[in-house]
């Protein structure tokens, strides 16, 4: 076995990027082991070696490091090095939302969010741990979350491009003290990048869903539905979710708006509705609102009496995207079709 033999009475300082000047007594050191007992180099020798081989300019590690970097430093002079030696960063812990420790595996578990990039298995005991990609988070998302815990920018900029990031970034705005993890707000930049997204590349990672439910239909068509239920999504797997009745008639309708807003004139309203729908030649947004505005005011009742109402007769749910926009994309043969059939069944239960 070989250590290093530490000198007595000696200041060993390094220059660290974040945390400037670093001072250490060296009898507050102990004399590590650089060789083991059956030849194999520890850490703190290995790296050593290994970084000025490859010839490392920079060494980036977390703070929990730091305590070893004074031996580092000085086997760097005791091998000749201390002129190539790296500069270091040592930068601030990831903490737990709920308390000051370090963020750990099982905080992801306990509270229900990732801490893998990626699902990941332990090869030897066989537990699973979830990534943030199987979970619906965006690449650019995630990197954009990790450069802001522990960095602020010089502005109060949040979302940043890559590009971005590689011209803002500088260590010098890493902070020494920890950074607590939020999940909520690292779904809030996940939901930040799917509306940033454009339709076609979330209409890419749809279109593989869609066949999976047995849905077989042109791309063009999906990518205007993602352009409607992007400003809803957190992630990307939610799309089904939120989007599926743009490709699956409603077998049922939402028990409660119903029981709050079909009355006595409802059937008579949705009925003289369709037939209005079914005349137009003009089947655009601003069309679409005016006709039904138009119907409300022959039936002698406020718009608003009936939209949510509407919503439901042809969704089988009361929320989603903008209205218009949505009886739009259907297009004028499917809202007939629809209304048809849920006015028949609804009818038939009040």
């Amino acid at each position: 076995m070989i250590r290093i033999k530490i000198p007595r009475l000696e200041e060993v300082k390094l220059q660290d990027i974040i945390r400037g000047w670093v001072t250490v007594q060296s009898n507050q050191l102990d004399d590590k082991v650089l060789f083991k007992s059956d030849g194999m180099p520890t850490y703190h020798l290995a790296n050593v070696v290994d970084d000025y081989l490859m010839k490392i300019t920079h060494v980036i590690r977390g703070e929990e490091w730091l305590p070893s970097a004074p031996t580092h430093v000085l086997l760097y002079r005791f091998l000749g090095w201390e002129d190539v030696m790296p500069q270091f960063a040592h930068l601030p812990l990831i903490l737990r939302p709920d308390g000051n420790g370090k963020l750990s595996k099982r905080d992801g578990d306990r509270l229900g969010f990732p801490v893998f990039p990626l699902n990941w298995t332990d090869p030897n005991t066989g537990e699973k741990a979830s990534g943030y990609r199987e979970a619906g988070y965006l690449p650019e998302a995630f990197v954009n979350i990790l450069a802001m815990l522990g960095w602020h920018p010089s502005d109060n900029q949040e979302l940043f491009t890559m590009d971005e990031l590689v011209e803002a970034f500088t260590l010098e705005r890493v902070s020494k003290s920890g950074a607590k993890f939020d999940p909520e707000k690292a779904k809030w930049y996940n939901h930040q990048y799917i509306r940033k997204q454009s339709d076609e590349a979330l209409a890419n990672d749809f279109m593989p869903v869609l066949e999976a439910n047995g849905i077989k239909t042109e791309k063009a068509f999906v990518e205007k539905v993602c352009g409607l239920i992007k400003e809803k999504a957190t992630f990307t797997n939610e799309f089904w979710k939120l989007g599926s009745f743009f490709f699956v008639r409603p077998n049922q309708y939402d028990a409660e708006v119903l029981k709050k807003k079909w009355d006595a004139g409802a059937l008579e309203f949705f009925t003289r509705l369709k037939t209005n729908f079914a005349s137009l030649t003009d089947y655009s947004h601003e069309k679409l609102q005016l006709t039904f505005e138009e119907t409300a005011t022959e039936a002698g009742v406020k718009p608003g009496q009936y939209l949510q109402l509407f919503r439901v007769l042809l969704l089988g749910e009361s929320v989603g995207p903008g209205m218009w926009d949505t009886v739009a994309l259907l297009g004028k043969d499917e809202v007939i079709e629809r209304l048809g059939m849920a006015l028949e069944k609804v009818a038939l239960q009040n």
